[in-house]
């Protein structure tokens, strides 16, 4: 079958080559809406696809953005994706995923190979606290939106869920709740490797406030939190437990069914990350439920702000997303 010329679909369309181009470059500056209805409607009659390789190097744009993340076997991640992916193909971007396997080092290989591959933007989940870490991208001039973590001094959009606040609602519930504890217990991955972490650890100790907060980060085998349980119940003590994230609360689960303690008699718990399976679990889980699709929609958002060589280029911001706080019988 005959492929369709450009030329071809301007003629259809009652409209010059050049306005045809200028359409399929997304470049609609002097460009009336009926016009541009027009042009939309003949592309899809005419079942016309432009050489996406012909156009890049006639306007040296790839139309490709990168997105590195850090894990993505993490359910928060293939949302995100899903977020960002929702938002890009209304503008025929194509993306290109790397994942960094929470390496600083792999996460810097991979962004060369990004940039090597001329993406016009790129979306990061960072590894390093450091913007200096990332001058790099800065320098070659490539648009660059952070998600999910901050990096210091501010530099770049951030997309993020209200970490602190929403901890610090969940938590607030034991205030109301018919359990008397004791102490919080943290547990969390590498605590000061990320701003997030930080952030959800101070909302706990302000919700429980005046309750003393201990914390206990994870190693291979577990061992610290199972050991740091064991003391505090040895101790009389009635903690609540906080997993810092939804791959923390598993493993918090896991080991109170190995001890066989009971939730909320024993331990009360919460957790950050639902993904639809706490409320499932024993009594329900209590936890923060943040809403990974709407962050990455934002970030392919402020992306395509920051790539399209017409668009009004907002200055850098942190943007807050909300998340939902279930509230239930594990604490």
């Amino acid at each position: 079958m005959r492929k369709v010329t450009i030329q071809e679909v301007a003629e259809a369309a009652g409209v010059s080559k050049s306005t045809m181009s200028r359409y399929l470059n997304q470049n609609y500056s002097h460009m009336s809406v009926s016009t541009r209805q027009r042009i939309e409607k003949t592309v899809k009659a005419l079942a016309y696809r432009p050489s996406r390789r012909a156009q890049s190097l006639k306007t040296k744009r790839s139309r490709l953005i990168g997105i590195m993340i850090a894990d993505i076997s993490n359910v928060y991640v293939s949302l995100l994706l899903k977020g960002i992916t929702n938002y890009l193909k209304q503008y025929d971007y194509q993306t290109l995923i790397m994942e960094s396997g929470n390496s600083v080092e792999q996460e810097r290989q991979q962004l060369d190979q990004m940039l090597d591959q001329s993406v016009e933007g790129i979306i990061l989940q960072p590894n390093s606290r450091l913007s200096a870490t990332y001058q790099f991208i800065a320098d070659a001039e490539v648009p660059l939106v952070l998600v999910d973590r901050e990096t210091a001094p501010f530099r770049w959009d951030t997309i993020e869920t209200d970490n602190y606040q929403a901890t610090s609602r969940l938590s607030a519930q034991v205030h109301q709740s018919a359990e008397a504890y004791t102490v919080g217990l943290v547990v969390s991955e590498d605590v000061h490797a990320i701003s997030t972490r930080e952030q959800r650890l101070a909302g706990f100790i302000n919700g429980v406030a005046p309750l003393p907060v201990q914390t206990v980060e994870l190693d291979a085998s577990n061992a610290a939190f199972t050991q740091k349980l064991q003391t505090l119940l040895a101790a009389n003590e009635h903690p609540l437990v906080f997993a810092n994230n939804g791959k923390v609360l598993a493993v918090v689960l896991k080991t109170l069914q190995a001890l066989s303690l009971s939730v909320p008699r024993d331990v009360g718990v919460a957790g950050y990350d639902d993904w639809n399976w706490a409320g499932l679990v024993g009594p329900g889980i209590s936890t923060v439920e943040q809403h990974p699709d709407k962050i990455g929609y934002l970030a392919g958002e402020m992306l395509m702000k920051l790539v399209q060589p017409h668009e009004k280029k907002p200055k850098p911001a942190i943007h807050t997303l909300p998340a939902s706080v279930k509230f239930r019988q594990s604490i």
